[in-house]
């Protein structure tokens, strides 16, 4: 057996009741004061096997979310595909809710988003946007999980929010209405990469290109001259759509433009 504080082996001896998980009640004490005062998905400083094994465990469940969406990720699944027990998942995490709480502290640390200010305001803003859209890029189901009311407050959600309401104050906003900019930017953000999780779901379950699609509806539109009645979109046709739409250009485009406007002092 090994401490789930320490990293400690030791050899079990009993036969009967749950499995210990710390060699001693200091280490039992120590766990749970360290969650109290750092929260739950803090973790102990020793950097044994037990630390690795969850590390491996995010990077499964990660990968699973990738390929088949968040949906699919329980600790069943995960224990399933990882190759361990169900109980020894749930001892890590606990819950599935605490799992996906981990994988999206793993996911946005991994690298971290800007800690401090850089540069003026605006240039803050726009670098903290930017990662957030590079790991929805990378990982399209996050934003189902992040774009909520009720999102996973773990460690690089509160930092990435302390930085940005601070950069927004830097700007003259009213200290009181910050958080309400900071949102509107976050929303512009996860609204663009919804359009990402969409595009991922419709190749999946339709199994037809962006261009596909666009031209069959062209098609159709044009046969009930739909096209003459409006002229944007047989312009459209000839641009950039009927190569396939950069969400990715339109989502950079935007960006500047809103955040720019959103940081304006409160008095104008």
């Amino acid at each position: 057996m090994e401490c789930m504080e320490c990293g400690l082996r030791w050899h079990e001896t009993r036969r009967t009741g749950r499995p210990r998980q710390y060699c001693s009640r200091s280490c039992q004490g120590r766990a749970y004061r360290r969650r109290r005062d750092q929260g739950r998905l803090s973790r102990p400083v020793q950097s044994g096997m037990v630390e690795k094994q969850s590390v491996t465990t995010l990077q499964t469940a990660i990968a699973m979310a990738d390929a088949q969406g968040i949906d699919t990720v329980t600790l069943r699944s995960v224990a399933s595909q990882a190759g361990m027990a169900l109980t020894a998942l749930e001892r890590s995490f606990g819950s599935r809710d605490r799992l996906v709480d981990a994988m999206v502290q793993h996911i946005l640390s991994s690298p971290p988003a800007p800690s401090t200010r850089i540069g003026d305001p605006i240039d803050t803003l726009i670098r903290l946007a930017e990662h957030e859209w590079e790991k929805y890029g990378s990982h399209p189901w996050l934003v189902t999980v992040m774009a909520r009311t009720r999102p996973p407050l773990v460690p690089a959600t509160l930092d990435s929010a302390r930085v940005g309401i601070e950069a927004i104050r830097e700007a003259g906003v009213d200290s009181n209405i910050a958080l309400d900019r900071y949102l509107a930017i976050s929303a512009y953000v996860q609204g663009m990469a919804l359009l990402l999780h969409a595009e991922q779901q419709e190749i999946v379950h339709s199994d037809t290109s962006l261009r596909a699609w666009w031209s069959e509806e062209v098609n159709r539109l044009d046969r009930r001259g739909l096209t003459q009645r409006h002229h944007w979109l047989a312009d459209l046709t000839h641009q950039s759509l009927s190569d396939g739409y950069d969400v990715d250009a339109c989502f950079r485009d935007g960006l500047h433009r809103v955040v720019a406007g959103l940081v304006q002092p409160t008095s104008q």
